[in-house]
């Protein structure tokens, strides 16, 4: 928590020369393109296109096995996902890419990780919004009380974040290899996480394999603030097990990230 608090207070007095660094970084991974910005929103359109219409034509899928749409039901899980997972291969590179202001300047060096979460997150409250009309506008599904939660899973998915990209970016410095393995976990975790089949499918001893999975937390989450209404507190053994996990990595990824700091600049 103190480590939390510091971070959130280094946010506030070094807030200018952070906000230049996430608008610099948004433009380089959205607008030095040709088309620019289009290309934030057309990979992950695609993408949620390819599955619905793979799942309701392929499959024939059109409820989940409560009653409800299957397409809201689906892009609920797939949006946190794919901020989640393109969070984690950039973040590894975080340290390298910003290398010259590493030799260069007394910047402080544990708020670079984290501006690839918050560039990430600009296209992420975006779509968020996108969807939000489109479930008002063809699915009926309008605002309640729950969608404040939101805020709740925001902070939980950033301090899970935050741990992950100070673990990955520190050690990615002296082991290049780092970014390769990360798309190997990221596509075993795309489907042992239930964001493309529903967790009920799970039975026993079995459903354990989604609880240890913190990703698990975010996406079912998302579906209970905007889709199912449910309160976070209503699940007190999916906190435990998000909880537990998170501060472990978060911690881990700050110590790991201290420890690794001071040879940072010997090494690039």
């Amino acid at each position: 928590m103190k480590r939390l608090l510091n971070i959130i207070n280094k946010l506030i007095s070094e807030r200018y020369i952070f906000l230049t660094l996430v608008k610099r970084d948004f433009e380089s991974r959205y607008l030095s393109s040709i088309i620019g910005l289009p290309w934030a929103f057309i990979q992950p359109i695609t993408y949620v296109i390819v599955v619905w219409f793979a799942f309701t034509y392929g499959l024939k899928v059109n409820t989940t096995s409560t009653g409800l749409a299957f397409f809201p039901w689906l892009i609920l899980g797939l949006l946190p996902w794919m901020f989640i997972s393109q969070t984690m291969i950039v973040s590894s590179m975080a340290i390298n890419e910003y290398s010259f202001l590493i030799k260069k300047t007394s910047i402080n060096l544990n708020l670079i990780p984290i501006v690839k979460i918050f560039s990430g997150l600009i296209i992420h409250l975006t779509l968020i919004g996108v969807v939000m009309l489109l479930m008002i506008l063809l699915y009926g599904i309008y605002p309640s009380i729950y969608w404040i939660q939101f805020i709740y899973y925001l902070f939980a998915l950033f301090v899970l974040l935050s741990g992950i990209a100070w673990l990955v970016s520190s050690i990615n410095v002296f082991i290049k290899d780092m970014a390769h393995v990360l798309n190997i976990i990221v596509t075993i975790l795309f489907w042992a996480t239930p964001i493309i089949w529903p967790y009920s499918m799970l039975h026993g001893n079995f459903k354990y394999i989604a609880l240890f999975n913190p990703f698990f937390y975010i996406t079912e989450g998302y579906r209970y603030t905007f889709l199912e209404k449910h309160w976070f507190f209503e699940f007190p053994e999916m906190n435990l097990f998000f909880w537990s996990f998170t501060l472990f990595i978060f911690i881990l990824g700050a110590y790991t990230f201290q420890k690794l700091k001071p040879y940072f600049a010997d090494v690039l």
